[in-house]
């Protein structure tokens, strides 16, 4: 059987210009992955979306990022749109990605959600490697499936693992593992009637627990949040839709860039 397994990788390093603003020192890519110019919400913030040219993750992909967030940097990286993981019949697709955050940089990696479709399995891990004085905000948005065509829960198997250090000093790490055939996914320990999952990561943000609690009861989410080492925060939410999870991350996002 012929196939199309693609293994895809991804460079990109950052430093601050000449004007005191974020931009690319290097970088390099192989299909399907682009990069956009960075453009400037804020002042010295920059954003850069990460394109993927293609209809998703298929049987054998495998990606492969590297991304180093040079000294003073302040950068937000997005994705273009919703990322698919298709029917990987009995293999699976996956992504290895490595980030490291400089002296007194800021990342707000905030990719669009993953949606595994039927028979899907994806593994991913993730390591992010911090100085002290680092500030990160990272998410990842997890959907039960094509919700529109009530394919819920039908994927194989996602196991992504979120490992971060800071001074080479472990202080976060996350296991989700979603397995329909071994896990009632809509027990009330589970997804609980709920389709969209977030998983938000704060690390030396300028943000008060009780104030992340009071936005998260006024959003239309279910979801809580707790203190991890050194005070620093997780926030997980669940919804029965990606809008009301991608504005409470907003939100958060925009009141930590407004401070930084």
């Amino acid at each position: 059987m012929t196939t199309y397994a693609q293994d895809s990788k991804l460079r990109l390093k950052t430093k601050v210009g000449a004007d005191g603003r974020c931009v690319i020192e290097d970088n390099f890519f192989t299909p399907p992955f682009k990069l956009m110019a960075p453009f400037y919400p804020k002042d010295d913030l920059a954003e850069i979306m990460l394109l993927a040219v293609s209809p998703g993750l298929m049987k054998g992909d495998a990606q492969d990022m590297q991304l180093n967030i040079g000294q003073h940097c302040k950068l937000r990286i997005t994705s273009q749109s919703f990322e698919k993981i298709h029917n990987t019949e009995d293999g699976f697709a996956s992504r290895d990605m490595h980030i490291v955050v400089g002296e007194n940089a800021f990342l707000d990696f905030a990719p669009f959600p993953l949606i595994p479709f039927e028979n899907a399995h994806f593994k991913g891990n993730t390591t992010i490697s911090l100085h002290s004085s680092s500030q990160l905000l990272y998410s990842e948005i997890i959907v039960a499936g094509r919700v529109a065509r009530n394919e819920l829960f039908q994927f194989n198997r996602l196991h992504t693992k979120i490992s971060i250090l800071q001074d080479n000093k472990p202080i976060y790490y996350d296991n989700t593992i979603l397995d329909p055939k071994t896990t009632d996914m809509t027990n009330m320990c589970m997804f609980d009637g709920y389709t969209h999952y977030l998983n938000l990561v704060l690390i030396n943000c300028p943000i008060e627990l009780s104030g992340a609690r009071e936005w998260i009861e006024e959003a239309e989410v279910d979801g809580a949040v707790s203190e991890i080492a050194s005070s620093h925060l997780c926030l997980k939410a669940l919804a029965k839709g990606s809008e009301p999870l991608l504005a409470l991350r907003e939100k958060i996002a925009r009141l930590v860039t407004q401070k930084i």
